[in-house]
């Protein structure tokens, strides 16, 4: 009985790590087409959040081309994000797919994710939460990759060799067995980019933080390659969004090391004192924290009609003139134009690129 699952930019291999751990039959889902885009918009609910039409549209394609269960995340989300299951379930079931099943992971309780991949794939506990430990673990070495894409891709001589690379190394992150083979492999991530990849000078790039809901961040079909944009366009780009938050377990209970998201939570908490769904908290807590560590601006990605992140777009530009943070905030639809996309990009980094200089020239004329 294969088992698919939404595409999920960088995240995609993650989860087929996971699946391969526990010995189960995958069927690795294609990355979102225009199709696949269109079959959301034409069977979910006109107003319901982008995320839920595009993994519908991907659920589709996934039971058309053989998948017998999927997997969605899930749990009792202070958004709508909590209901994307169960109402998928009856759309596909409403389509005529009668013979499958969901397996529904809540993302934020680890023990229910272990019990849940235990029962799915017959191993005993110790060997699941090895699985678990692996996916964890390979989870911080995708982020990696991804981190490093996003700077050597704006600085890089030869266009393409970076994504090229990054290609090749997400496989051999999936391929990669055993955990001293992969701790082994995270060392060594950062100097295949120092060997392979030949680079301009960073001197006086732009630097840009890009935050937002989670899907469409980390899900390029859905942000329109919004990280692809900045970087041809020459600027250095870092992202904290991540999965890991939820899963990277050796880190969450690490008292030595505190996770970003903590950090930019504590920062959001004065402008909204309780969690709304999203990440709306961390979102506002990293305008000031991305200010103080040096970057020029933030792009902000949220799709349309999502509650939370409506609340921070309402909110930031106070923030962001406290802390003199330039903030854009995007919305992303079925209906959403690159050339739009593509000329807001370059307006915002033109602005930035004016306000450094005009720095420099001030810096300049005091000495």
């Amino acid at each position: 009985m294969p088992i698919s699952y939404p595409h999920f930019g960088s995240l995609t291999y993650v989860i087929e790590s996971l699946l391969n751990e526990l010995g189960v039959d995958v069927m690795v889902p294609k990355k979102p087409t225009k199709r696949t885009t269109e079959l959301g918009a034409r069977y979910g609910p006109e107003f319901v959040c982008t995320p839920f039409k595009l993994t519908l549209g991907t659920f589709i394609e996934m039971l058309e081309a053989g998948a017998d269960v999927l997997g969605m995340g899930g749990c009792n989300a202070y958004c709508r994000f909590g209901y994307y299951w169960p109402v998928q379930k009856l759309i596909l079931q409403d389509l005529g797919f009668d013979n499958f099943r969901f397996i529904n992971i809540d993302y934020e309780n680890p023990l229910n994710i272990i019990r849940q991949l235990k029962t799915e794939s017959g191993l005993n506990t110790l060997q699941t939460i090895r699985a678990f430990q692996i996916t964890w673990v390979k989870n911080r070495l995708t982020d990696l990759v991804d981190q490093l894409v996003y700077r050597y891709r704006a600085l890089e001589v030869v266009k393409g060799s970076c994504d090229k690379l990054a290609n090749k190394l997400f496989r051999k992150i999936v391929e990669t067995r055993g955990m001293s083979s992969i701790r082994k492999l995270h060392k060594e991530l950062p100097s295949y980019f120092e060997r392979e990849i030949e680079t301009y000078s960073a001197k006086n790039r732009l630097k840009i933080v890009v935050t937002g809901e989670i899907y469409v961040v980390l899900e390029p079909a859905l942000n329109v390659d919004v990280f692809r944009k900045l970087n041809n366009l020459g600027v250095i780009v870092e992202t904290p969004i991540t999965l890991r938050r939820f899963i990277d377990v050796g880190q969450k209970l690490n008292p030595f090391k505190k996770m970003h998201f903590l950090k930019a939570r504590k920062l959001g908490v004065p402008y909204v004192a309780y969690r709304i769904g999203g990440e709306t908290q961390e979102n506002l807590g990293d305008i000031i924290y991305y200010k103080k560590h040096g970057f020029d601006g933030m792009v902000h990605l949220y799709p349309f009609t999502c509650m939370p992140e409506i609340i921070t777009r309402a909110i930031a530009p106070e923030i962001s003139m406290k802390y003199d943070m330039p903030f854009i905030s995007l919305v992303v639809d079925e209906q959403t134009g690159e050339a739009g996309f593509q000329t807001r990009l370059e307006a915002f980094t033109d602005l930035l690129q004016r306000k450094k200089d005009e720095k420099s020239t001030i810096f300049i004329r005091k000495d």
